[in-house]
């Protein structure tokens, strides 16, 4: 299990495993009888970002998945062997879930409502309790498939989680729902959200991300339906372009002051995850990976005979969010960490640039759910690859990360015209550090072509006169691409068999990384 911020349910986590009792599906009874709704919201959200955003479901899964790291000392997830820890963020997300869901409960119950409406009007903590609760399953869906799921305007029978609460029903084993109802479940929960929310009410107390500004909260739930409507548009185009019209009309982000964030605080106890990791447990795990060093420096990567083996949509152009994005290396260099063929190479290989002080070294770093830059680029796609919305993505991100406006415009000047590649390379770009989303754009759209898949032999220089050849091989049998999902928590087989059988009977590979879900259809 991780060691941040779960040491102390780990005795009741064995409970639970020996006793085969739920996974924190429905309530919890050792939680204080109604608790303030702002207190809840305020706990459940830093819990849901550091169970998101760790060194641990973020470090060595998504942020290594995607490669925009490498494992200095492992080298096993880098090549899709992952820890059960991994795949037990799945007891972390529902434990959060069932305290957003609690608010949800305490703003509808007659006898709770009229005095949690201090804390914001009932309907505007529903709403924002349904965009969270949106939020974590569209992850959590986009990670393992079929799921447990709940729904606050939804009675369909096969949405069981988090309901013992809400009926004399004992759901103890839920079932899993399939991809297809929650994706459209989600869509449908952020609309209604939406429309719930009101702006001339008392806005939401505790909320750690917009600070109770309900507008801020419409234009989240919107940009939000974006990014689920362009996932699912390969497969039900109908509804994704009714949703992305709807949640256009209706407004989303138009620029940074509206980017959904959650700042951490100075204080080592508050800070952020991974300056945590690297400052507080002084850990040196992760570095940049080589494959994003050479995107970002502008370069192609190459084979063992130096042909180039990618096409770089920006070669000859160093991007300026480099120097935040790394560190130099003890020679004064940008220089990249291979995949390892083992744990052994990684650990003696001493060229590598770490991430960036401005997120390893801030312990009030800001972690953002979703930013404008990614609406912008979802905006140039679905308008044919508009080239306004593309710069403005591109000048969005880089202003996030403090890039001058001298830099910003040299870049910009040098700029390839809009198209596929390039939108969506520069997308890729732009969520560093939302790795998880970086994973599912891979997985739906196959860019960005920098991405060196399993068998793929290339070479490093790490400095002038030494070349290190590699070859890419995945310790997972008859993975060919980045895993398509993660595999069920080992103990759903114990604790809901049944149910987790069927929904592997569904995927296409089994409970395998290489079952593609839903909605990938690339």
């Amino acid at each position: 299990m991780k060691n941040i911020d779960i040491k102390n349910f780990s005795i009741i986590t064995l409970l639970v495993l020996l006793f085969a009792c739920d996974v924190d599906y429905e309530n919890n009874p050792n939680e204080i009888v109604d608790p303030p709704t702002s207190g809840l919201l305020n706990d459940a959200v830093k819990k849901m970002m550091d169970d998101l955003y760790d060194e641990w479901f973020m470090g060595r899964f998504t942020q290594v998945g995607v490669q925009y790291w490498t494992q200095t000392a492992y080298a096993d997830e880098d090549r899709y062997v992952y820890r059960e820890s991994q795949r037990e963020t799945w007891e972390d997300f529902y434990r959060n879930l069932e305290n957003i869901r609690k608010v949800i409960q305490l703003n509808t119950d007659e006898n709770s409502k009229d005095v949690n409406s201090i804390y914001g009007s009932n309907n505007n903590q529903i709403a924002v309790a349904r965009i969270l609760l949106s939020f974590s399953f569209n992850i959590m869906a986009d990670t393992w498939g079929d799921i447990p799921y709940y729904s606050y305007g939804s009675d369909d029978p096969d949405f069981q989680a988090l309901n013992l609460a809400d009926s004399n029903e004992e759901i103890l084993s839920p079932k899993y729902a399939e991809q297809s109802k929650i994706y459209a479940d989600i869509l449908k929960e952020l609309q209604e959200a939406e429309a719930m929310i009101e702006i001339n009410e008392l806005g939401v107390k505790g909320d750690n991300i917009y600070n109770g500004d309900m507008e801020l909260w419409k234009k989240f739930a919107n940009s939000l339906r974006l990014r689920v409507a362009i996932k699912i548009r390969g497969i039900d185009p109908s509804t994704a372009n009714n949703h992305i019209n709807d949640a256009v009309n209706k407004g989303v982000f138009t620029s940074n002051s509206d980017n959904a964030g959650f700042q951490y605080e100075a204080t080592d106890v508050n800070a952020a995850p991974f300056y945590i990791a690297f400052n507080v447990s002084n850990r040196s795990d992760f570095a940049m990976s080589h494959p994003f060093t050479q995107l970002l420096l502008g370069n192609n990567l190459v084979d063992h005979s130096g042909n180039d083996i990618t096409d770089n949509p920006f070669y000859g152009m160093q991007d300026p969010r480099l120097k935040i994005f790394a560190k130099t290396n003890n020679n004064g260099d940008y220089v990249g960490m291979p995949i390892s063929d083992n744990s052994a190479d990684a650990g003696v290989y001493s060229y590598e640039s770490p991430p960036g002080a401005a997120i390893i070294d801030t312990p009030d770093y800001t972690q953002y759910l979703m930013e404008f830059a990614e609406v912008s680029f979802i905006l140039s796609e679905i308008n044919n690859w508009d080239q306004i919305h593309y710069e403005n993505g591109i000048k969005a991100s880089m202003l996030k990360w403090g890039i001058s406006e001298t830099d910003i415009n040299n870049y910009m000047s040098s700029l390839p015209a809009a198209s596929e590649a390039s939108v969506l390379t520069q997308k890729y770009i732009a969520l560093y550090m939302d790795a998880q989303t970086a994973w599912q754009e891979y997985r739906r759209t196959g860019y960005p072509m920098t991405i060196l898949k399993p068998g793929t032999e290339f070479s490093v220089t790490p400095i002038q006169g030494t070349t290190l050849d590699y070859t890419f091989t995945s310790l997972v049998e008859g993975v060919t691409d980045l895993p398509y999902r993660l595999q069920y928590p080992d103990f759903e087989r114990t604790l809901n068999g049944e149910n987790r059988s069927e929904a592997v009977s569904r995927l296409s590979n089994g409970d395998a990384i290489n079952s593609k879900l839903y909605w990938d259809v690339n």
